[in-house]
């Protein structure tokens, strides 16, 4: 699922870069010029199983890779894994790449590709669950949170969250207890 060197083409910043954990694989596409990443995937099912996949939609990707992690692709993985899931799939509400959310650019036509959307529908399909995970959003970027939170409604899926925000909008999961358990997620507004 790998394409290019992303690393080569543009810089996400972000310095902090974990390996997978021992019998993970890891699985990631970006765009030709690195900048987007539409999807990240880390699987252990093992040989005689059927995967049971989980979904994790959060603001926008760092630096996580095939071959590396992020401090918050790894909480997210922690908790599929505990939850008893078999392969985490990651998408974000924006796929450019940016460890500082200031860094994000400010018109969403450049900060969400054409092909991201496509890309968390074909994921949202995969899973068994769907978790939304952005944080809080800043509004220039709600309509396309409303868009693809329909998109992934209407895959019948459950979509859960790690709680909600006051504003409404799903928690952020590097920032909460290891034993956090999922709820239904309710959009704001």
């Amino acid at each position: 699922m790998s394409r290019g060197d992303p690393q080569a083409t543009h810089d996400p910043g972000g310095k902090v870069r974990l390996k997978l954990p021992e019998g993970v694989t890891g699985g990631a596409r970006f765009s030709e010029c690195g900048r987007y990443r539409q999807a990240l995937t880390r699987d252990w099912t093992p040989a005689d199983q059927t995967a049971r996949a989980i979904l994790f939609v959060g603001m926008n990707p760092s630096v996580a890779a095939a071959e590396v992690s992020d401090p918050t692709c790894h909480r997210e993985l922690m908790f599929a894994q505990r939850w008893g899931y078999t392969r985490y799939l990651k998408g974000n509400v924006l796929d450019w790449r940016a460890t500082s959310p200031r860094d994000i650019p400010h018109d969403p036509a450049m900060a969400c590709s054409p092909d991201n959307i496509p890309a968390l529908r074909d994921m949202a399909r995969a899973a068994d669950t769907l978790v939304m995970a952005s944080g809080k959003l800043p509004a220039r970027f709600h309509p396309l949170l409303e868009e693809i939170t329909a998109e992934l409604a209407a895959t019948g899926r459950p979509i859960f969250c790690l709680g909600h925000n006051k504003d409404g909008s799903a928690k952020h999961p590097l920032y909460l207890r290891k034993d956090t358990d999922l709820r239904p997620y309710q959009p704001a507004g």
